[in-house]
Order: C-alpha cells, then sequence, then structure tokens
C-alpha cells in the first residue's frame, strides 16, 4: 500500500512539474522539455547533497549528546517548511531523520545556512539548454593530481600557479571527494572566450547550478602566468584570483573527506603550495595596498572661506570615452597609474593613527553609466578572511528609478565589530551621484562621528562604533572609476568658528 501511495505521488510530482513547465515557457514545447529536464537534474542533484548532509551527522559519535543536550531548545529551526518542494517520493523515515539533522546542525551552530540558501534557490532555471560539454576536455589527463592532500580544515590554503597558453580556452580546479563516485565538492573553472569563472559541484555524476557573478573583473590572460588560491573555511571555500579575492563558494556537500586537488585542462607548468594561514588572501606585488597620499600640513589649519575645493581628476578623464592615453597631467604620486584612474578593487593604506578629529578623506572618481552600487570600508587591515573590523561602511545602493538625474541612492551606514555588524542605518537621499558624471567624496572626522560629503554637499553621518584611529586600510570596490584617493585637513575657515566641512544642521562649534 505504501508503494502504491509513493508512486501516486511521485506521478503527480511529475505532472506539476511538466505543467508549470509549459506555462513557464508559454506552452513552446521544445523549451519547456528543456526546463523540465534542468529542473529535474537539478532537484536530483538536491537529494543527493542532503543524503550527504544526512550522512555526515549520523557519523558524528557526539550525536546522541548532542540531541539529548538540545531537545527541549525553543529556538531551534524547523525546516521542514522550507523543503515544502522535496520530492514526494522520498521515504518518509529518511524525511524525518533529514528533519533531525538539520535541527543538529543549526544547534551544533555549522553552517547550514549556505546549504539550505542553495536548496531554496533551485527552482529557479532559465530553461537554457545544459552544457555538459562544458565540463569535459579532450585530454582527459590531469595536468596536476595530488591525492595526498590530507583531511581539510578551516585555514587550509591551496595556491595553484601555473601558465596560460596563447590558445587557452578553459581550464578547471577540482577538489574532489574520496568516494566510489569522485564527487567534485569545489569546481572553479575560467572561461577565457566568456571573461567569467564558473564555480560548481558534481554528485554522483550530476553538475548543479553554476555560479558565475563576481565583483571583481576578469584579470586572466592567454600567455601570462595565473595564482589562483582557495581558501577552506567552515562556511564557505573562498576564492581569490592573481593576489585579489574573487568569490565566495558556500558548501554544498561536506567537505570533510576530499582528498584529491586535479588541475584539467589548457595549463602549462602548474604547480601547488598548500599550508594552513593565519589570513587571507595571499598578496602578490600587484595587489599590495597603494600608499594614500598625505595633504596633511599640520602648520596650515586655516583657509579663506572663498577657496575652491581643488580637483586633480583632468577634463579628459572626465569624458565618457576619452581616449586611453597617458595624460601629462595625470598626478605624479605613487598610486597614480593613467587616464584609466586606480584599479579597483581599490586598497589604500594609511599611516597608524591618520583619522583624527580636523582631517578627512578625500576620494575623487566617476560613477559608472549604469550603476548598481558601491561601498568604501575605512577599516583595520587588508585581509578578507578573518573578517576586519570597519570602523565606517558606507554604501550608496540605486536603484532603477533612483539613479537617474535626481541622483537618489539609498546609503546605508554600518561598522563591524565583536565579530558582527551593528544595527544598519538606511536613508534614501540626494547623493550628487549622476551616472558618467565625476564627483568628489570626503569622509570628515569630527569630535563624535564620521560626516560625508559629496561635492561639498552634507549627505549624511555615522556615530563612532569604534575609535577611527583604528583604520589603516580605505577599501573600495563597486561601480565607481576612481581617480585620486587622499588624507587631507579639514581646515578651519578664517574669521570663523567652523571648519570648511561642517555639518549645517550642527550648531556651530568652537575650534
Amino acid at each position: 500500500m505504501t508503494a502504491i501511495i509513493l508512486l501516486v505521488c511521485h506521478s503527480v510530482r511529475e505532472l506539476v512539474d511538466l505543467s508549470d513547465a509549459l506555462w513557464q515557457n508559454a506552452f513552446d514545447i521544445d523549451r519547456s522539455l528543456r526546463y523540465y529536464r534542468t529542473k529535474r537534474r537539478l532537484q536530483l542533484f538536491r537529494f543527493h547533497c542532503r543524503e550527504l548532509w544526512l550522512r555526515q551527522f549520523l557519523d558524528n559519535p557526539d550525536r546522541p549528546a548532542i540531541c539529548d543536550m538540545h531537545r527541549h531548545r525553543p529556538d531551534v529551526i524547523d525546516f521542514a517548511a522550507i523543503e515544502a518542494g522535496a520530492e514526494c517520493s522520498q521515504n518518509m523515515d529518511r524525511e524525518r531523520d533529514r528533519n533531525v539533522h538539520l535541527r543538529f546542525q543549526q544547534a551544533e551552530g555549522q553552517q547550514l545556512e549556505p546549504v539550505m540558501d542553495y536548496f531554496s534557490d533551485i527552482e529557479v532555471v532559465d530553461g537554457r539548454e545544459y552544457k555538459a560539454s562544458y565540463y569535459e576536455y579532450t585530454d582527459p589527463q590531469p595536468k596536476y593530481y595530488n591525492d595526498q592532500i590530507g583531511q581539510l580544515s578551516e585555514g587550509l590554503s591551496f595556491t595553484v600557479s601555473g601558465r596560460l597558453p596563447v590558445n587557452c580556452e578553459r581550464f578547471s580546479i577540482n577538489l574532489v571527494r574520496n568516494n566510489e563516485s569522485r564527487d567534485v565538492a569545489l569546481h572553479v573553472n575560467p572561461r577565457l572566450p566568456q571573461n567569467y569563472i564558473v564555480r560548481n559541484t558534481k554528485v554522483e555524476e550530476i553538475w548543479g547550478s553554476e555560479e558565475v557573478s563576481s565583483a571583481l573583473p576578469f584579470r586572466l590572460s592567454r600567455g601570462e602566468k595565473f595564482s589562483i588560491q582557495v581558501l577552506v573555511t567552515n562556511p564557505c571555500y573562498m576564492i581569490s584570483v592573481n593576489g585579489q579575492h574573487f568569490a565566495e563558494y558556500k558548501h554544498r556537500v561536506p567537505y570533510k573527506d576530499v582528498r584529491i586537488l586535479e588541475v584539467k585542462g589548457d595549463v602549462e607548468d602548474v604547480e601547488m603550495q598548500r599550508a594552513l594561514v593565519m589570513n587571507y588572501p595571499q598578496r602578490l606585488p600587484e595587489s599590495e595596498p597603494k600608499n594614500i597620499e598625505l595633504h596633511i600640513d599640520n602648520g596650515i589649519d586655516e583657509i579663506d572661506a572663498s577657496a575652491e575645493e581643488a580637483v586633480t581628476i583632468p577634463q579628459e578623464w572626465c569624458l565618457i570615452g576619452a581616449p586611453t592615453k597617458k595624460l601629462e597631467s595625470s598626478p605624479k604620486s605613487d598610486h597614480s597609474t593613467n587616464d584609466l584612474g586606480l584599479t579597483l578593487p581599490y586598497y589604500g593604506a594609511l599611516p597608524p593613527n591618520s583619522l583624527v578629529e580636523g582631517r578627512c578623506l578625500k576620494i575623487e572618481g566617476r560613477v559608472r553609466l549604469l550603476p548598481h552600487s558601491f561601498y568604501i570600508n575605512l577599516q583595520q587591515g587588508q585581509d578578507i578572511w578573518p573578517h576586519p573590523v570597519i570602523a565606517f561602511h558606507l554604501n550608496p545602493r540605486f536603484s532603477k528609478a533612483s539613479s537617474g538625474a535626481l541622483g537618489k541612492a539609498v546609503v546605508c551606514r554600518n561598522a563591524w565589530f565583536n565579530g558582527a555588524w551593528a544595527e544598519e542605518e538606511r536613508s534614501e537621499l540626494d547623493t550628487n551621484f549622476r551616472p558618467g558624471r565625476t564627483f568628489i567624496l570626503v569622509i570628515v572626522c569630527t569630535k563624535d562621528s564620521f560626516e560625508v560629503y559629496v561635492n561639498r554637499q552634507f549627505i549624511t553621518e555615522f556615530k563612532y562604533k569604534v575609535s577611527p584611529e583604528l583604520v589603516d586600510t580605505v577599501y573600495i570596490q563597486g561601480d565607481v572609476k576612481l581617480w585620486n584617493v587622499t588624507l587631507e585637513q579639514n581646515p578651519v575657515i578664517r574669521g570663523r568658528n567652523v571648519r570648511i566641512y561642517h555639518n549645517p544642521l550642527c550648531s556651530d562649534t568652537e575650534y
């Protein structure tokens, strides 16, 4: 009787999936079938991933003690509702054990959320045909193979370096589980014709959905050397390219059984370095922070009210589509390059105790034509992992409605300390940021807060959560082009009791 019920449920689920495929693709038969096959493949992939997480939990020798300790905890999350889309054909006992498994992983503080985030998005399928050929190579033999990498743990780093031949199309770095089906826990696959890097997982010969998004531009070039670092952390793998953090990839399967690292495809002179590291990423000379130019002559702390703000952005650089030639008017500093400006992501180094009252950080740049967002971190240290202390996180977020001529954006402010973000502050403001237009953004240190000005207009403030004096690194990323970053005085206007940058909403303060 149970078998008949399961068979009926399975048939009903297939009928529902087929109906959904037809509806989503406007009853186009070919597209609907591709959509259906892709969705079923991802559902089967999900099923195998969940089995692996369950098996890891059941193999945990501390499971009985954990069960007893957390039996009556009211705050343990029940993920059954999240998993409502699971296939009806699964055995009921296995479903019960899986829910127990999910609850106790949550109770243990393990990183289950990334797995569930991935599962909850699994129904989002674009209907395109699955390109299995991208995962196959004409030469099946790996260019590098090591089955003695040891057991993975947090802080373990693998750095793969080599050279890309002039005819390089694609290659891959795989972390492989030592089981019968040789599951690929992490597949890092740079594809040079498409200019992106795919991340994926294979379980029981089934590939999951690809991840390709990244804020970092594609920086692998044919005929040149490369270095890709993979760091293992409890919630995810962290991946850097040529010394710059590129992406995070949340664990889809447990990493404890990974024993093999292999490199396949169009690469030469491959080497691998295994190390237990205390910070990430491993910097290369070209990815080291640039020294921020200092304009802090303490002997001059007054300025005439009529003095104009110094602008160093050359007119040629401000024009969209200006010729890419070296400008004679480029600032002569160690962090200046050419008319393309500073490279993103930008890391700028400050001397200790630089950000004090009476000083300001001046950032000159241009907003991209179709901006989504950008952010500036005033932080301690240049590492991505462990997470740095961030005294001030400034994040303007544009939308289709707010990124037009009015320049409005949702401006988020926050700080990271004691291992977590503080309560976020956000406001929709007229930021003076215009798509394709230059800007001068100034972050001012006052007695008790950071104040933000764009083109001399006060925008917002953020009360100190940690001392600004600990800031030694400025990190900038997103939809802007940077020309210059400097540390300057915020001088007092001669004959008045206010500085040149002062909050007009506050009463005058004597200096």
